[in-house]
C-alpha cells in the first residue's frame, strides 16, 4: 500500500453502516483500485479474526487493591500460606528431631529415595509441557488454515 486513497470510508462499508448509494459507490471504486481492495481485504481478515474471540462480561465494578474487602481477616491472616507453610517445616523439623534421635539412616536409601522422586517429578512436568506443546502446535495448525483460507477468499487466488 505505497498509495493512501482517501475516497472512500472503508470501516464503515465492513462494518455495513454506510447507506445503499455509497456501499455501491465504494463497491464501485474497490472493483478499480488495488490499493482500497488490499484495505477491505484486511479489514475483513481482521473482522474474521475478532468473531473467533469469545464474549466476555465486562466487570461491573472495578475493585481497587486498597478496598477494605480485600483485606483478610485475622483468620485468613494465621492460615496464609507463608505462616501455615512456616508451621508444616516447623512440625517436620521437630518430628524428624524427635524420630531421628534413636537410630541411623542409610544414605544410600534416602539418595536412591530422592532420586526416584525428582526422576518422577521431572517426568510429570515433561509429560505436562509436551502436552501444552501438542496443544498450542494444533491451535497453530488450525488458525494458519484458517488464516490461508481467509487470504485466499479475500485476495481472489486460488491454491492449487
Amino acid at each position: 500500500m505505497s498509495t493512501k486513497c482517501e475516497q472512500c470510508d472503508w470501516k464503515a462499508y465492513a462494518l455495513g453502516e454506510l447507506d445503499q448509494g455509497a456501499r455501491r459507490e465504494a463497491e464501485g471504486h474497490a472493483a478499480t483500485c488495488a490499493s482500497c481492495r488490499e484495505e477491505l481485504a484486511t479489514l475483513r481478515l481482521t473482522l474474521d479474526a475478532m468473531a473467533t474471540l469469545r464474549e466476555e462480561e465486562m466487570p461491573r465494578r472495578i475493585a481497587f487493591v486498597s478496598d477494605k474487602v480485600f483485606e483478610p481477616t485475622w483468620f485468613q491472616r494465621l492460615w496464609s500460606p507463608t505462616f501455615a507453610g512456616a508451621l508444616v517445616v516447623a512440625a517436620a523439623i521437630l518430628v524428624h528431631g524427635f524420630a531421628r534421635a534413636g537410630g541411623s539412616v542409610d544414605q544410600a536409601q534416602i539418595q536412591a529415595q530422592v532420586d526416584r522422586a525428582v526422576t518422577k517429578a521431572v517426568a510429570q512436568v515433561e509429560a505436562k509441557n509436551q502436552e501444552q506443546l501438542q496443544e498450542v502446535l494444533t491451535d497453530y495448525d488450525t488458525l494458519s488454515k484458517q488464516f490461508r483460507q481467509v487470504w485466499f477468499q479475500t485476495t481472489g487466488l486460488v491454491r492449487q
